[in-house]
């Protein structure tokens, strides 16, 4: 599966891991993407499309300030651990510049 997001990027194999997509911009920086970040990045993409290139902008802006980044869908359980890399969520990215998706789902009324 290709991260369509991330095209302007240039992808790196990881042979120790190919479950997480490895990129590399343009500085020479590298950063990896897990599928629970993806995952919640397209879902912004869905519901709040005029968002969205903010959003990747802020992750660029991101990967430029840190160097090397850890996209991930919970930084305390994350698929990959490396040194010297920070971790971020997709909440860490959106909730600064305000952008918000409000989760609807909630457990049933039942069994009161």
């Amino acid at each position: 599966m290709t991260y369509e997001a991330f095209d302007k990027y240039q992808a790196v194999v990881d042979p120790a891991n190919r479950l997480v997509h490895h990129y590399k911009d343009e500085d020479g920086n590298l950063f990896y993407v897990e599928p629970g970040f993806y995952e919640g990045l397209m879902g912004f993409a869905e519901k709040r499309p005029e968002d969205f290139a903010r959003i990747m902008e802020e992750i660029d802006k991101t990967i430029k300030a840190n160097h090397k980044v850890v996209f991930t869908a919970d930084f305390e359980n994350p698929w990959i651990e490396r040194e010297g890399y920070i971790y971020r969520e997709i909440f860490d990215i959106t909730d600064p510049l305000k952008i918000f998706v409000e989760d609807k789902s909630r457990g049933s009324d039942y069994g009161d």
